[in-house]
C-alpha cells in the first residue's frame, strides 16, 4: 500500500504531517458518484417555472394597473373638493376654465411674475394656478399617475418655466367650454362687445346652482396632449374638448388614436380604454372613451347626444 505524507516547510525546519491514508483503509475515491437530473426532470422543472412566471407577471401587472386607477381617482376626488371649495367661497360661481383678467398665485401665494416663460397673462388665463390656493399649494393633486414625475422635474428646473408648464399639463383637463367658460371657444361674458346680452352664456355652467344635470355633466377628465416642446406625448392637458362645438362636423376622429391626442379632444383613455371623469356633483367614474361622444355629458343644456351650437 502506498502511503502519502503531507510535509510543511517552515523557517525553523520541516514538519511532517499525517498520512493521507491510514493503514488498513482503502484509498478514497477521487470523485463521488452523485445521481443527476434526467432530461425529462429538467424539462418538467423548466415548465413549472414558466407556468409560475406566466401567472405572477400578469397578476403583478394587473395589480400595478389597479393601484394606478385608485391613485388617480383619489387625486381627482381631491381636485374636485378644491374645485367645489372655490365655488363655495366665490358665492357659487364656478372657476372659469380659460379667461383673461383674473388673478393667479403660485404655490407660495405670490402673484405669477410677469417674466414667467410665456408671460404671466397666458398663465393666468388657465385655471390651474387660479385654483392653486384651494389646493393648499399641493400640486400633487393636479399631477398624478404618469405626470407625477413631470411635476418633480418642473419643480427642480428653471423657475421661469415652472409656472408656465405647470399651467399646461395637469393630469386632468377641465371641460372649459361648457363648465366655467373658455373665451377661446365662445364668449361667456354677460354682454357682447356691442352691449347686447350674450345668448351663449347660458350654455356654460357658470354657477353650480344653475346646473340641470350635475350627475352627468363632466367637469374634469383624464387628459393628454402632444403640444410639447419636442412633440412627445404628455399624459396631461389643462383642457379637454367636446366632440361638437359650433358646427355639424364632429371634432373627434372615428376611432380613438393612441398616438394622436387631438383624435378625442385631448381625452386620455389610459385606463385600459377608459377615461377617468368627474362630474359636477363631485362623483368620479371610469368611462369607456367612446361613451363620451354624447354631448349631454359635456353641455348641461344639450338636448340630444349629437348636438352643437346652432342646431
Amino acid at each position: 500500500m502506498t502511503v502519502f505524507m503531507v510535509i510543511w516547510k517552515t523557517g525553523e525546519g520541516i514538519l511532517c504531517g499525517v498520512p493521507l491514508n491510514r493503514p488498513g483503509t482503502p484509498p478514497s475515491r477521487r470523485f463521488s458518484a452523485l445521481p443527476g437530473f434526467s432530461l425529462v426532470e429538467l424539462l418538467v422543472v423548466a415548465a413549472v417555472i414558466g407556468l409560475v412566471v406566466g401567472i405572477v407577471v400578469p397578476v403583478s401587472a394587473g395589480a400595478r394597473r389597479a393601484a394606478a386607477r385608485v391613485q388617480e381617482a383619489s387625486a381627482l376626488r381631491s381636485l374636485m373638493a378644491a374645485w367645489n371649495s372655490y365655488a363655495v367661497d366665490e358665492g357659487g360661481f364656478v372657476i372659469p376654465g380659460y379667461r383673461s383678467g383674473l388673478p393667479a398665485r403660485d404655490d407660495q401665494g405670490n402673484p405669477i411674475p410677469p417674466e414667467s416663460f410665456g408671460g404671466d397673462v397666458e398663465v393666468q388665463r388657465r385655471w390651474p394656478w387660479r385654483l392653486a390656493p384651494w389646493l393648499g399649494g399641493d400640486l400633487r393633486r393636479l399631477y398624478a399617475g404618469p405626470n407625477a414625475e413631470l411635476l418633480e422635474k418642473l419643480q427642480s428646473g428653471d423657475p421661469s418655466r415652472f409656472h408656465y408648464f405647470v399651467s399646461l399639463y395637469p393630469s386632468f383637463g377641465m371641460n372649459t367650454a361648457w363648465v366655467g367658460g373658455d373665451e377661446s371657444r365662445f364668449p361667456v361674458d354677460e354682454l357682447l362687445p356691442n352691449g347686447a346680452p350674450n345668448p351663449l352664456r347660458r350654455l356654460a355652467v357658470t354657477r353650480l346652482a344653475g346646473a340641470r344635470r350635475p350627475e352627468r355633466t363632466i367637469a374634469f377628465a383624464s387628459a393628454r396632449t402632444s403640444a410639447t416642446a419636442d412633440g412627445s406625448l404628455s399624459e396631461g392637458c389643462f383642457r379637454v374638448d367636446s366632440p361638437w362645438l359650433s358646427s355639424p362636423g364632429t371634432r373627434w376622429a372615428g376611432e380613438y388614436a393612441e398616438a394622436d391626442p387631438a383624435s378625442f379632444g385631448s381625452l386620455s383613455a389610459r385606463f385600459g380604454g377608459d377615461a377617468l371623469a368627474a362630474t359636477l356633483d363631485g362623483a368620479t367614474e371610469f368611462v369607456p372613451v367612446d361613451a363620451l361622444r354624447d354631448m349631454q355629458r359635456w353641455c348641461d343644456r344639450a338636448p340630444e347626444p349629437a348636438w352643437w351650437i346652432g342646431k
